[in-house]
C-alpha cells in the first residue's frame, strides 16, 4: 500500500484549479492531478506494509491533531522538469511537521527518507506527467494567474493507492483542526 500526506488547500485555490482542469482538458493530459483536491504535499509518497496500514494512519492522524492551524505564504506558479506546481515559502511549521512525519516514518516503520524529502519543496502540483511539452503548454496555460498569496493549513489529508502510480490516490481521511 502506498501513503501520501499533504494538506488540504483545495477551497482557497479555487481560481487556479478551474483554470488548471481547464488546461488540463485542452492539452489531453494522460493522468489528471484532479483524482485528488489540491493540497500541500508534505512528504513523497511512500509504500508500507497492509499490516501495519492501521497503526501508520493512526499515528499520522495524531501528529495532524496536534498541529495548530498556521499560515502558509505562496512563492510563485513554477515549471520543474516534468511537472508544474505552485512553491511555497518554507516556514518552520511545514519544515517541523514534515520533519516529524519522516522522523516517524523512519524510527518506526522503517521507511526511508526519499532524496526529495532531504531538501523538501513545499508544492501544489498543478500538472505533472512525463511528456514535458504538456507540462509545458499546461503551465503557459495558467501562469499569469493570480494565486492567494497566503493560505491556511487547517485540514490535512491522508491518502493512498494499491500502486503509488499518479492518478490512482483516493483519500483514505481528512483531519480538520480549528
Amino acid at each position: 500500500m502506498y501513503i501520501w500526506v499533504g494538506i488540504n488547500v483545495d477551497e482557497q485555490l479555487s481560481e487556479i484549479k478551474e483554470a488548471t482542469q481547464k488546461a488540463e482538458m485542452e492539452i489531453g493530459v494522460d493522468n489528471s492531478n484532479f483524482t485528488l483536491p489540491l493540497h500541500i504535499s508534505l512528504k513523497i509518497s511512500f509504500a508500507i506494509e497492509d499490516k501495519r496500514f492501521d497503526e501508520l494512519t493512526q499515528d499520522i492522524v495524531g501528529i495532524y491533531e496536534r498541529v495548530v492551524p498556521f499560515d502558509i505564504f505562496v512563492d510563485c506558479i513554477e515549471l520543474h522538469d516534468n511537472i508544474s506546481w505552485i512553491l511555497m515559502k518554507r516556514n518552520e511549521n511545514l519544515v517541523s511537521l514534515s520533519d516529524e512525519i519522516n522522523t516517524l516514518m523512519l524510527k518506526k516503520y522503517n521507511v526511508p527518507l526519499h532524496e526529495y524529502d532531504l531538501d523538501y519543496k513545499f508544492h501544489t502540483t498543478l500538472f505533472m506527467e512525463d511528456r514535458c511539452e504538456r507540462v509545458r503548454a499546461g503551465y503557459e496555460k495558467i501562469k499569469n494567474i493570480k494565486v492567494p498569496s497566503r493560505l491556511r493549513a487547517e485540514k490535512f489529508l491522508i491518502g493512498t493507492s494499491e500502486t503509488g502510480s499518479l492518478g490512482t490516490f483516493k483519500i483514505y481521511k481528512e483531519i480538520s483542526i480549528k
